[in-house]
């Protein structure tokens, strides 16, 4: 991949590991979008950052990562850099009463997410690249998100790769 004069699409990109992939790339010259689910969060990147764009998406929803999707199609067709870096990470055990509950919702923005982004953005022309973001958590599991882990896990299998 070029460094410079890209346009792309991080997801969870206005904190943490996303905020420094999003930073580095405004410097390296790129266009760069951001999604994520707190409008508070993207409205505060914005005003740090006022070349990049945001869009509010919860990506553990199928209809908000079609959404996302069409709307990337109609203003930003020439996308050409998918970066799938949304995650949660819930502290938690098999015994909690909430455990199913709170594992689908990892397994929904950690798996699904971006396995259906990266689907659905093989259909843009100009995609030449997308990249997972993971975890060394994927090679050292901790015991207080077994869940997150896995999910980490499964990224590291999955790679990025050129398109």
């Amino acid at each position: 991949m070029k460094l410079s004069n890209n346009k792309i699409l991080i997801t969870g990109g206005a904190t943490g590991i996303g905020l420094g992939l999003t930073e580095r790339f405004l410097l390296e010259n790129n266009t760069v979008i951001v999604c994520g689910r707190r409008t508070s969060v993207l409205k505060a990147l914005s005003d740090k950052h006022s070349a990049v764009i945001t869009r509010t998406c919860d990506l553990s929803k199928a209809s908000d990562r079609e959404e996302l999707f069409a709307w990337i199609s109609e203003e930003h067709p020439d996308l050409n850099v998918l970066v799938n870096n949304a995650g949660i990470q819930n502290w938690m055990s098999v015994s909690d009463h909430d455990f199913f509950e709170r594992a689908r919702a990892e397994v929904a923005t950690n798996i699904e997410a971006p396995l259906h982004l990266a689907s659905l953005c093989m259909n843009l022309q100009a995609l030449t690249t997308v990249i997972n973001v993971t975890s060394g958590l994927a090679y050292v599991p901790l015991v207080k998100v077994p869940v997150y882990s896995a999910t980490k896990a499964f990224d590291r299998m999955n790679g990025s790769d050129q398109v």
